[in-house]
């Protein structure tokens, strides 16, 4: 038998197994048709819904009309910077090229699933946007609307911390956050910086000193990077020519430092709990990625069991 509460602000609704309490709701979000996505309220073990989590819905009713003027521009805004990526993992219509696409277009690609509120009355919207099994959060409580790539930013219960060396960072399976960065002839690319953690665990003092030990070092790592990977590619190009048709100009013979360079993908810089960093790449010529270990007393390039473990 279902389990159901007749809740004095969301009304009725139903308990499911994955632990939410919800019910479907019509709401007009962008001033045209009402739009039906799912309201989900997350409790711990089928607990009452709390007081903060009914303020929570209230906020988002007064605030919906403001929330759907803001969220427009973010939408934009948040498509030009990740366009890259976009380019390369889909053919595109000439509308989503970057110098046609319109807010009206991106919109009618944002599907709303739910509104769901966490059992600390931090709300959002869970979408589907653009690219197939690439959902987004967007968080609606915080002053300032920001979207995150993962739905388990909220699904988890938002946290958020002011770190005294990393700043401001999410909690998503590790501490995160999203940095801009020019990197090798490609100007603000979107990079994730993770100190990684348990659920329940915060950033350790080893994390802290070596982001600031990358920080300070930063500049000398970018020089010294290439050569390392240059001498990877070289060491191991007998195995690369084998998984690869090689493009002629990475061919061992007109490979150059800067050249290979545009053969990876920079993603991640990661931390672990022991103070180990480096950076997690993409790579054209393995699918599991390379790791660019920089706490050692070298650069070294190497698998990325070898950083995450």
């Amino acid at each position: 038998m279902v389990k159901t509460i007749n809740d004095p602000v969301f009304g009725e609704l139903k308990y499911n197994k994955d632990g939410y309490w919800n019910k479907s709701i019509f709401l007009d979000i962008w001033g045209g048709e009402d739009e039906q996505l799912d309201l989900v309220v997350k409790t711990k073990n089928g607990e009452n819904i709390s007081d903060c989590q009914r303020n929570a819905y209230k906020s988002y009713l007064t605030d919906l009309q403001k929330i759907a003027k803001e969220v427009p521009a973010i939408i934009l805004s948040y498509y030009k910077d990740h366009y890259e990526e976009t380019e390369r993992r889909w053919t595109l219509d000439s509308e989503l090229r970057i110098e046609n696409v319109e807010t009206i277009t991106l919109i009618n690609l944002f599907d709303i699933k739910s509104l769901f509120i966490d059992c600390n009355g931090n709300y959002g919207w869970l979408v589907e946007f653009i690219w197939n099994n690439y959902p987004i959060s967007v968080v609606l409580s915080d002053d300032e609307i920001k979207i995150y790539e993962e739905w388990d930013v909220l699904k988890q219960n938002y946290t958020k911390v002011t770190d005294e060396a990393f700043g401001e960072m999410v909690y998503d399976y590790s501490w995160k956050k999203s940095v801009k960065m020019d990197l090798y002839g490609v100007k603000g690319r979107w990079i994730d910086v993770v100190a990684s953690a348990d659920p329940g665990e915060g950033i350790n003092e080893a994390q802290r000193t070596a982001y600031r030990a990358y920080l300070e070092k930063a500049e000398n790592f970018m020089d010294e990077i290439p050569n390392a990977v240059i001498a990877y590619y070289l060491e191991n190009y007998e195995d690369i020519e084998e998984w690869n048709n090689i493009p002629d100009q990475y061919n061992k013979q007109k490979v150059t430092k800067d050249s290979v360079m545009e053969l990876l993908n920079f993603k991640t810089l990661y931390f672990d709990e022991e103070g180990r960093y480096g950076w997690l790449c993409g790579c054209t010529w393995d699918s599991a990625g390379l790791a660019i270990v920089l706490s050692n007393d070298k650069v070294e390039v190497t698998v990325q069991d070898e950083l995450i473990g």
